[in-house]
């Protein structure tokens, strides 16, 4: 067939929840130029939305996104991405889920959904191979994520349906609500279940029996050979299968990475982190290992209570970052506890980064007098009370009384309270942030410049704490990425480390490879050139890794006018919060260390430069858009008056 396509099923499905009408598009439109997921979904969404929308707005369109290796045997070919305007920035909004959905989807013969208008009542997208159907969800609407997917499986027949859901937090318009997948994989960041919720979208469920052709299968399987031998010889995989990333929250903490009691602080003290480190987990609550579709790595874990007030819950486990924000932010240190935070936002469909950044800005506005139990229905906010924490939680996703204060994020819960509490909500973009920025400062660069207002995962380097621990893997980085110094404390090269990671994040973040498989932790697993070579047999386009990252440079090129025209971010906007500048580390191996904002400054000046942007302005120039190809982009700012 002359316009078959390798890799891709060739179909993008159109779903118009106000009329109910449903149509199909080539994917081929889009592919050459944007690889896949998140570069097919953003050029969509800059395509097809005016400036002027808001989130909520039903004019506002939701993508859901596949790459062209998810559902192949590449290692981690699973994952899938959603998008929209963010919630939190009004600008870019993007996240990235695991699991067997976005395989799925493929098998069912397509390569993304666009989703526009709003449904007048809940409903559900059932697809089954070419049969689309809006069904009524009005017997689930209200109900958790969980509930939601046993109904549907039920009512549906087949318990291999594979289903991504909202819960009351996404119904409710919560600015963190999340798109849950198989009950336990989030797709938390930018606020993509709000989008769902205002266009009474509950679940899309799919089952698909269609292949995912490749074009070149004795090429593709030896390429899929050599990246999975790169992989088992990692010692960080190694160590990243057996614990997830909790395995590295006491390298983080020594490096004074982990925010405590709301960014007071970078380092959790010993003896609380004693009480939470991974061989306890590991030991006391892990039952069996977990993993995504096509994934050696298997880096979630089972977990089971069997003592205390949760004895007898079970749930799949988390990554770091549920450490961070609980035990870190809200200074929780009771296992269990947890593992229950982390569940219940799975249930209730809320974001972990979001719900921590808002409750622990509380909890520091409540020790410091500013708020009372007057404001907070009753509720004395002390740091460490897990039974405080989860009401809070459920309060959050129903928008009950506080929790409806909350439910807006911290940045825009302060300018709510007043009281001079816009100091302690620590965000980036509007955006609440799980990250400490202030150490490794390649890692707060990274977060700070990302396009979809904060988060680590679009260009932060992990690779810098695996290099401060293991001599092997610095030696291989400082040659692969080209830099010197690798010191968390460093200015020097974290400009350079971070366009890099930005590159290979938007690649495979674009072709539906997870980020762990790739260099993020250690050079010697998979690079671009082994994503091009993955690439080119699966399609039977011949791609090298210089055109993958001039795919990539496109797609960030084209976030950015994104951003600069829906929500006029700029040069102001790529800097920490005023708290990480003002306040050093004061406890830890790197206590008394302090951001300078004027080399904070010079370091974006220099990524700017690298990127081609106008240090001055942060802003595009012509001859960076017009060099990748971005003619239109650059007529499109040029009106807006935002063009050097």
């Amino acid at each position: 067939m002359e316009n078959e396509m390798f890799g891709y099923t060739g179909k993008i499905l159109r779903v118009d929840l106000t009329t109910g009408r449903t149509s199909i598009e080539s994917t081929l439109k889009y592919a050459k130029e944007w690889l896949g997921q998140r570069g097919i979904g953003q050029q969509i969404l800059y395509n097809e939305i005016k400036p002027g929308v808001t989130p909520y707005d039903s004019a506002n369109i939701v993508t859901i996104e596949t790459g062209p290796l998810t559902g192949t045997l590449a290692p981690t070919a699973c994952r899938f991405s959603i998008a929209s305007k963010n919630t939190f920035s009004g600008g870019v909004g993007t996240s990235n889920g695991g699991g067997h959905f976005g395989p799925e989807l493929k098998f069912a013969g397509y390569d993304l959904i666009v989703v526009q208008g709003k449904a007048k009542r809940p409903v559900y997208l059932w697809i089954h191979d070419d049969h689309i159907d809006i069904k009524d969800a009005t017997a689930i609407w209200g109900g958790t994520t969980w509930e939601a997917d046993d109904l549907i499986k039920e009512n549906l027949g087949d318990e291999e349906i594979q289903i991504v859901s909202i819960g009351p937090a996404g119904e409710n318009l919560v600015r963190g609500g999340a798109v849950i997948a198989n009950r336990n994989r989030a797709c938390g960041k930018c606020g993509m279940g709000a989008i769902w919720g205002s266009k009474n979208l509950k679940a899309i469920a799919v089952r698909g029996s269609g292949p995912v052709k490749v074009a070149q299968p004795e090429r593709f399987m030896k390429a899929v050979d050599s990246a999975w031998k790169n992989l088992e010889n990692s010692k960080i995989i190694q160590r990243l299968s057996k614990y997830g990333t909790i395995g590295s929250f006491y390298g983080k903490n020594e490096c004074n990475s982990i925010p405590y009691k709301n960014f007071q602080d970078t380092y959790i003290p010993k003896e609380s982190a004693d009480r939470i480190n991974p061989d306890l987990f590991m030991e006391r609550y892990k039952i069996k290992d977990m993993a995504c579709m096509a994934c050696p790595i298997h880096c979630s874990n089972f977990y089971y209570i069997d003592h205390g007030p949760y004895a007898g819950f079970k749930t799949e486990g988390f990554q770091l970052n549920t450490v961070a924000d609980y035990a870190g932010k809200l200074a929780l240190s009771d296992p269990p506890a947890i593992i229950r935070v982390h569940a219940l936002c799975n249930e209730l469909g809320l974001d972990l980064d979001a719900s921590a950044g808002a409750i622990s800005w509380a909890f520091e506005c409540f020790q410091r007098g500013i708020i009372t139990e007057k404001d907070t229905d009753g509720l004395r906010l002390e740091w460490g009370d897990y039974g405080v924490v989860l009401e809070l939680i459920r309060k959050i996703a129903y928008r009950e009384d506080f929790g409806n204060v909350l439910a807006e994020g911290c940045k825009r819960a302060a300018e709510i309270l007043g009281r001079n509490s816009e100091y302690y909500a620590i965000h980036v973009k509007g955006q609440d942030l799980y990250e400490e920025i202030r150490l490794p400062i390649s890692w707060g660069l990274g977060a700070c410049v990302a396009t979809r207002a904060g988060g680590h995962t679009t260009g932060s380097p992990a690779v810098n704490l695996t290099m401060k621990m293991n001599e092997e893997v610095a030696t291989v980085g400082r040659k692969v990425f080209g830099i010197d110094n690798i010191d968390p404390d460093t200015y020097d090269d974290q400009a350079k480390l971070v366009v890099y990671f930005e590159r290979q994040q938007e690649i495979v973040n674009s072709l539906g490879i997870c980020m762990f498989a790739g260099t993020w932790f250690d050079p010697s697993q998979i690079g671009i050139p082994e994503l091009a070579e993955l690439y080119s047999a699966a399609t039977g386009w011949e791609t090298t890794a210089d055109d993958l990252i001039l795919a990539s440079d496109r797609i960030l090129n084209l976030e950015k006018a994104f951003n600069v025209l829906h929500a006029n971010l700029g040069r102001k906007d790529d800097f920490p919060p005023e708290r990480c500048l003002r306040e050093g580390v004061t406890s830890g191996p790197y206590a008394g260390f302090k951001l300078i904002e004027k080399e904070w400054s010079k370091m974006l000046d220099e990524y700017y430069e690298l990127r081609g942007w106008d240090p001055k302005t942060g802003l595009q120039t012509r001859e960076c858009l017009e060099r990748l190809g971005l003619v239109d982009i650059a007529q499109d700012l040029e009106k807006a008056r935002k063009l050097i």
